[in-house]
């Protein structure tokens, strides 16, 4: 697997803002089935400057992404769907 960034936000236990990955942590990969927009949230580096420019311009489908995770962050860090 090539290297990803996760760009969402912080969600404790599953996943930290930011962070680069070889491979997806388990925790994380459980989220992504339960809720699969996170998986967009996983950026590969090439796209990472991209992917942070719409989050700082509060615009585009990453922003929409990292905002129903941050809505969604209570439910997806108890493991709930």
């Amino acid at each position: 697997m090539k290297k990803t960034v996760y760009v969402g936000p912080t969600i404790i236990g599953v996943a930290t803002r930011n962070t680069t990955y070889e491979e997806l942590p388990k925790p994380l990969k459980a989220a992504i089935r339960q809720f699969p927009y996170l998986g967009n949230l996983c950026v590969p580096v090439s796209g990472l400057a991209a992917a942070l420019a719409q989050i700082n311009r509060k615009q585009g489908s990453i922003y929409n992404l990292y905002n129903q995770a941050l809505a969604d962050s209570a439910i997806i860090q108890k493991g709930e769907n």
